[in-house]
């Protein structure tokens, strides 16, 4: 959990209280934890220098999936497709209709966010199917897109995420991988 230090006090007995602000719902936990001993680790917060751009989108899909299993049965990977389906790279194609579950089944072979979906029929014996393409592939800008969204759920969601200058520092990072 990510929070800021806004005060301390001295008591009169010598202890000290420390008053955290945190974004995140703690009401909860609090509750289940007031007046218990607790482990305490307080340090200066920093992002995982080892964390790539798909690496913080698979966590942030992780951290929705968490945060709304209460009421919503979707897994990381629905929130990954999600997302992928909103603001992710596809081709629309024309397929016959006979093979289109072929396809569809062959497409989805190539990992979570390689998905297809029948958008419509096409004349008498064809179908239109759009066929997205995995985070994996994408270029920064792409990467940005889909970030931006998964983002702004998380920020709906009061989980804590990156700032802008620490996404742009992945993108970078993203671009220069994929070369």
């Amino acid at each position: 959990m990510i929070g800021k230090l806004k005060d301390l006090t001295m008591n009169r007995d010598g202890t000290q209280n420390i008053t955290i602000t945190v974004q995140a719902d703690f009401r909860e936990e609090f509750d289940e934890l007031a007046d218990k001993d607790v482990s305490i680790e307080i340090k200066k917060y920093s992002v995982h220098r080892s964390m790539d751009a798909n690496n913080y989108l698979w966590h942030l899909c992780s951290e929705i999936a968490k945060k709304t299993s209460k009421y919503s049965t979707s897994s990381k990977n629905d929130i990954y497709k999600e997302a992928i389906k909103a603001k992710g790279e596809f081709e629309p194609l024309v397929i016959r209709k006979e093979a289109v579950q072929k396809f569809l089944d062959r497409w989805a072979e190539k990992g979570i966010g390689w998905f297809a979906e029948v958008i419509d029929d096409y004349k008498d014996e064809y179908k239109i199917v759009h066929a997205f393409y995995g985070s994996s592939t994408y270029d920064s800008t792409a990467m940005s897109k889909i970030l931006d969204y998964v983002i702004l759920i998380a920020n709906d969601l009061n989980i804590p995420t990156m700032t802008p200058k620490e996404k742009e520092r992945l993108l970078i990072a993203w671009n220069k991988k994929r070369r």
